[in-house]
């Protein structure tokens, strides 16, 4: 038996998915920079990564509904 409405299923799933992505991003820049500056190009490489998967976040939220 589930509890409470179904419509906050998808707001839960993007808000899980971005945590996961905030959480692997600042995991992998940590790891990186432990290689000083041999590593930088792959921190800056994540943090574009990450704002991609944001911007596609707030899309999908904007053109969906989600959230509003």
């Amino acid at each position: 038996m589930q509890e409470g409405p179904r419509g906050d299923e998808p707001i839960q799933g993007l808000d899980g998915y971005e945590q996961m992505v905030n959480t692997f991003a600042e995991q992998a820049k940590m790891f990186w920079r432990m290689w000083g500056p041999a590593g930088e190009p792959m921190v800056r490489g994540i943090e574009a990564w990450a704002e991609m998967q944001r911007a596609y976040l707030q899309w999908l939220r904007q053109t969906s509904g989600v959230g509003s």
